[in-house]
């Protein structure tokens, strides 16, 4: 059995770098810990979050139940496969704070065992079966709960039930063979943005269940297994070659798949687990700011409507304007204003309360991260996926300021923006190659293309914008933003839509 120690060594290759950089080491039996969760599709979020926690619960808790086996599902997880087997789970999670000096290194050893499904359906299959796996956990993006039932992959899984090809598939399987084992179900965890996302993943699952025309596995699921909901917020963008480079030569770690993240971490989760849990409690205090709470709700609808909304609105206009980084973007004077007011005039009278939860402060907090000069995360990256995004983020805002008489402006901005971006085109004329499946699915840029008539059509896109189709005054809002940016640009653009906000009812 290969040591902790044993793995350090390979990829620690100057001890005096990792000293000065106070990296924190692993200070558990690595080999006495138990995989109670599975997480299926282990991206950047995921090991700068709930691998993360469990590492802080087994280091400084001496909990070693919850150890956590990987189980990558694409085959585009194939690269971090190779790297995540190589290093035996091991990696480093660099945070970093404004302050250049503000930065802290710390080896997870949480992440056990990591098995890539589309090599080994096999293996994932009988991990999800195993008595110890309590919790199966899960980050596929905003996108990957837009199940298609005639999906190629979808129906493969159908007919399948020992090879499956997508998350739904194998979690369904492992839960109808757990059911005719005898077995407990396992808790399944969604930690993606999505509102009730416990809920939406519980739909998901059924809908796929009720595909195999199993009536005894419908209800076993309905009755037995719980989906939590839960609000996760840590900003982590993809690893650079910049990074690994840092990572080498600031600490002195060989890491092939390093994670950079923000020192902010939050989880609020929703206490409804059938097969135990973490204990979480542990972790109610600052810098973890775990809560396990009976009502999830109020807590998403603020992150996705102040965070994540915020994100998306400034990365299109962002990206047009030709910044690369996120921090760039907010470096930008018009867009703090822009971005300040959209939270605080059209955002926030819309939120419900949120126990516990100063929404000044947590506003304020919110621009110094977007503002952090050292996360370089891209306008790329939270460009990607838009159709998915912009019905959970900024959809719900706009909806209820129209029903209050007001007129979401910067909402409207915000809207325009991304339906210029889809055209395809920068405003140097170079090509923007579009991240977003279900925008390819809807060839929502062969309908951006058509500038002012395109973006009526795609506000007419009930899937994406609900019933703003229907309401002239938005429709005429969003045209009007479409046809400034393509005749005057996106700082002129904005520069005039900030000085023609209206007054707020």
């Amino acid at each position: 059995m290969t040591t902790t120690n044993t793995i350090l060594n390979q990829l620690i290759i100057d001890k005096s770098k990792c000293e000065a950089a106070r990296t924190h080491l692993p200070s558990f039996d690595r080999n006495q810990l138990k995989h109670g969760i599975v997480h299926l599709s282990v991206g950047n979020f995921h090991r700068s979050h709930l691998a993360y926690y469990m590492d802080i619960l087994a280091s400084e808790h001496n909990q070693t139940d919850w150890g956590i086996v990987g189980i990558g599902v694409r085959s585009f997880d194939k690269p971090m496969s190779t790297v995540m087997k190589a290093q035996h789970g091991l990696y480093a999670l660099v945070t970093k704070g404004a302050d250049e000096n503000d930065v802290n290194v710390r080896i997870i050893s949480s992440l056990i065992d990591y098995i890539f499904a589309p090599d080994e359906p096999e293996n994932a299959l009988a991990v999800l079966l195993h008595p110890d796996t309590k919790i199966v956990s899960m980050t596929i993006t905003e996108s990957g709960y837009d199940l298609d039932m005639n999906n190629v992959d979808i129906q493969h899984d159908l007919k399948n039930s020992d090879k499956p090809k997508t998350v739904f598939g194998f979690i369904v399987h492992a839960l109808d063979a757990r059911r005719r084992a005898n077995e407990k179900p396992f808790t399944v965890m969604s930690c993606d943005n999505v509102q009730q996302n416990g809920e939406v993943t519980k739909r998901c699952i059924l809908q796929f269940a009720k595909g195999l025309n199993n009536p005894q596995l419908t209800e076993y699921i309905e009755t037995q297994v719980t989906f939590p909901s839960a609000m996760v917020d840590r900003i982590t963008p993809g690893t650079t070659d910049a990074d690994r480079e840092y990572v080498r030569s600031r600490c002195g770690i060989a890491d092939g798949w390093p994670v950079i993240t923000e020192p902010f971490v939050q989880w609020v989760i929703e206490d409804s687990f059938c097969n135990g849990r973490p204990p979480l409690e542990l972790l109610s205090s600052s810098p973890y700011n775990v809560l396990l709470t009976e009502h999830v709700e109020a807590y998403e609808c603020m992150k996705m409507r102040l965070l994540n909304a915020s994100h998306t609105s400034m990365c299109y206009l962002g990206y047009l304007m030709g910044y690369t980084y996120i921090h760039e973007i907010m470096l930008d004077k018009q867009i703090e204003i822009y971005i300040e007011q959209l939270m605080n005039i059209e955002v926030t009278p819309t939120l419900p309360p949120v126990p516990g939860i100063d929404l000044e402060n947590y506003k304020r907090t919110l621009i110094e991260r977007f503002s952090n000069p050292h996360i370089k995360d891209t306008a790329l990256r939270v460009c990607m996926d838009g159709a998915s995004k912009f019905p959970k983020f900024l959809v719900p805002t706009i909806v209820e300021q129209l029903k209050r008489g007001n007129n979401p402006h910067f909402c409207a901005l915000s809207v325009g923006a991304w339906i210029r971006y889809l055209g395809g085109y920068d405003e140097q004329n170079k090509p923007i190659v579009l991240q977003d499946a279900l925008a390819v699915e809807l060839k929502l840029s062969e309908l951006a293309a058509k500038t002012k008539p395109g973006a009526k059509q795609i506000l007419s896109i009930s899937q994406i914008f609900a019933t703003l189709g229907e309401n002239p005054q938005f429709i005429e809002a969003v045209e009007r933003v479409v046809q400034l940016l393509y005749e005057v640009g996106s700082k002129e653009t904005l520069k005039r839509w900030i000085k023609e906000a209206p007054t707020q009812k």
